[in-house]
């Protein structure tokens, strides 16, 4: 049963700014809110979960995280049976109702990586053999490219290229007027390792028409999110009519919208975001989906330190994801709530295979980085 649930507020220093069609995701002198649960058995046994809000990409903040947790979630899952993760998250529905998406999806999927950490101890399974899939194969990591010109793009490429990245996301939509051009030197810098566009909705459909026809000759791979998360027949008459394969992120939050896509071709593949979606538990459900659809399947995070990030490669990994994926909190972060240096020297990212998710924070780390509240 569950004895206790908590909650701690950090701010994270941030190494680089992050830039979103909407503007700036991350404040290098303010730093990233980040969220800790720690989920406690009958035994003493703990589970550790993260968020990461972010106004400019959710509705989701860090207060409304934290006072979600704290006031409607954390209370109505006291004493509940931990093993029962869906019991769990239909206790979190019936308080946090879902509307149009799953409802405060960003801290549901905090309170569901400690609920899935406590179980993989408890049982002595990592994440991946917890979901009945017991493959630890590495996720390479990609490197962000956001930039607000073409020479900062390029600088950055090359940055990536030298650091070891195994491909390229490219935040388009920030200047669409000049997202063609950027995309070319983007692509010649890269030198053939993968190219993945990101728009963040940040295109209209015209627009998006006739790049698609110039990014498939650049050999980019896929177009993600290029029209507005609601504009379900745009991406359907989309799909049709783009030579590059769509894919979405902000669209998707339940089975529900994947299904409603899939009925009206509106989509190629799917990224997987644990944060978006409310945690591994609806994160499985919809990688299984997709699979079973033979879309395209991809891996991205925000920003989060190693307890999120873990999560999100264990279930990238035991899917079997090969191309580079989006876990970016290495690049945007100087430091995370974990012991040692938030860095993959082969930009690899080995699954721990410890029970649970893998990743323990460090309490100097949590006080150190602690909001005095």
């Amino acid at each position: 049963m569950i004895q206790s649930i908590d909650v701690i507020p950090l701010h994270l220093p941030v190494a680089q700014t992050l830039t979103l069609s909407r503007g700036a995701a991350t404040n290098t002198s303010a730093g990233a809110p980040h969220i800790l649960v720690k989920i406690t058995d009958h035994a003493g046994l703990v589970g550790w979960g993260e968020a990461r809000p972010s106004h400019r990409w959710s509705y989701e903040t860090e207060e409304t995280v934290l006072t979600t947790i704290r006031h409607y979630l954390a209370p109505a899952l006291l004493q509940q049976d931990e093993s029962d993760i869906a019991r769990c998250h239909s206790v979190m529905d019936s308080v946090i109702a879902p509307g149009v998406q799953i409802g405060q999806p960003i801290a549901k999927s905090a309170v569901d990586m400690a609920l899935h950490d406590l179980l993989g101890k408890q049982r002595g399974l990592s994440i991946g053999a917890l979901l009945g899939r017991g493959r630890e194969a590495p996720v390479s990591l990609c490197y962000v490219v956001s930039a607000h010109s073409i020479e900062e793009a390029v600088r950055q490429t090359e940055e990536g290229k030298a650091k070891g990245y195994h491909g390229f996301k490219v935040k388009t939509g920030i200047h669409p007027e000049t997202d063609l051009e950027m995309m070319q030197d983007v692509v010649r810098v890269a030198a053939g390792k993968p190219v993945w566009v990101d728009a963040n909705q940040g295109w209209d459909f015209n627009s998006a028409v006739r790049f698609s026809r110039e990014l498939a000759l650049l050999g980019v791979r896929v177009i993600e999110q290029p029209l507005a998360a609601g504009d379900i027949t745009g991406y359907a008459d989309l799909v049709r009519r783009s030579d590059v394969p769509i894919v979405l992120d902000e669209s998707i939050y339940s089975p529900r919208d994947l299904v409603q896509h899939l009925r009206l071709g509106a989509l190629n593949g799917l990224v997987i975001k644990l944060c978006r979606v409310g945690g591994i538990f609806w994160a499985r459900q919809l990688a299984e989906m997709a699979m079973a659809a033979d879309l395209l399947l991809l891996g991205s995070g925000l920003t989060e330190g190693r307890i999120a990030l873990y999560a999100g490669a264990g279930l990238f990994g035991a899917f079997g994801i090969t191309l580079p994926v989006d876990l970016n909190g290495p690049q945007f972060l100087r430091d995370d709530m974990v012991a040692g240096p938030l860095e993959f020297p082969d930009q690899n990212v080995q699954i721990p295979g410890n029970p649970g998710i893998g990743a323990e924070p460090d309490p100097e780390k949590i006080e150190r980085y602690r909001v005095r509240e």
